[in-house]
């Protein structure tokens, strides 16, 4: 049978009108205390051409995060440039800003280095917004490349506002004597945390409303098992909780079992770890 034949049969036995934490579902943002200061920070930050650092384990939802809010960015202020490109040299990341800005690059670092200055006054009192995300893989001589064509080393305003975006040994990693110079710019350092307990049962039951699941299908020792495997990452939750609905839907229940959840488990690497590791 059509794995997809297969889905909407699952969602439409459950009543569903998606496929329960979908990785699509991210137009339905599940906002907590922490998401909203670093979103105040962020803002803060593109409004001073100052420099963030934006850190936190793997599954947070930092890209997440970002891309909500450089979309949110009023196009008449600021003009967001993001990356995700980590394995580029210093000439590279130079291309691939212009390129964003809307220029043909060169192969030559400088003409890409004149381009870049002409670029940026044509942008007037637009102020660009360059994102680096997965900023712990840069390596060093990218992200003094970076400082240099902020301008940073100048006492003028920088020409652009920076974010860095980083996994939870990012700001350890940026006290580095060879990333003093950047690190000694960081004007505000932010690092979300798991969810605690609460908000990550609140996250679970809006995780199933987005689909259309207006009931709680989990037996509570279902949640417990979940909830104790993802140990409050966004990320872990949503793959948990979409295979134990997977598991619960192809043995023709509409309800979640423990058993469910631990079968889910164990078809998830990360998340088996986590609880094979726990006392």
């Amino acid at each position: 049978m059509d794995k997809n034949q297969t889905l909407k049969e699952y969602t439409m036995a459950w009543g569903a009108k998606d496929v329960p934490f979908a990785e699509n579902a991210g137009k339905n943002f599940f906002l907590t205390d922490q998401y909203e200061r670093a979103t105040q920070l962020l803002q803060q930050t593109a409004a001073l051409r100052s420099v963030m650092l934006l850190s936190g384990p793997n599954g947070i939802g930092k890209s997440r995060i970002l891309t909500r809010w450089s979309r949110s960015l009023d196009p008449k202020r600021f003009v967001p440039v993001v990356t995700t490109q980590s394995t580029l040299n210093g000439n590279g990341m130079l291309a691939t800003v212009l390129t964003k800005l809307g220029s043909e690059p060169s192969n030559r670092k400088s003409t890409n280095l004149a381009m870049l200055e002409e670029a940026l006054r044509n942008l007037g009192a637009l102020i660009p917004v360059l994102v680096l995300d997965e900023a712990q893989l840069y390596t060093q001589s990218v992200l003094e490349e970076v400082r240099l064509t902020l301008g940073l080393n100048l006492a003028d305003a920088p020409s652009f506002a920076l974010i860095l975006c980083g996994d939870d040994y990012m700001l350890t990693s940026m006290r580095l004597k060879a990333r003093q110079p950047l690190y000694s710019r960081i004007s505000a350092s932010y690092q979300l945390k798991p969810m605690t307990a609460q908000q990550a049962r609140e996250f679970l039951i809006n995780r199933l409303k987005v689909a259309g699941i207006d009931r709680d299908p989990f037996d509570p020792a279902a949640v417990d098992i979940l909830l104790a495997a993802a140990c409050g990452i966004p990320r872990a939750i949503n793959l948990i909780g979409r295979m134990a609905w997977l598991e619960a839907s192809r043995h023709g229940k509409t309800n979640i079992t423990a058993d469910h959840v631990a079968s889910a488990i164990e078809l998830i690497p990360s998340a088996h770890d986590k609880i094979a590791t726990q006392p």
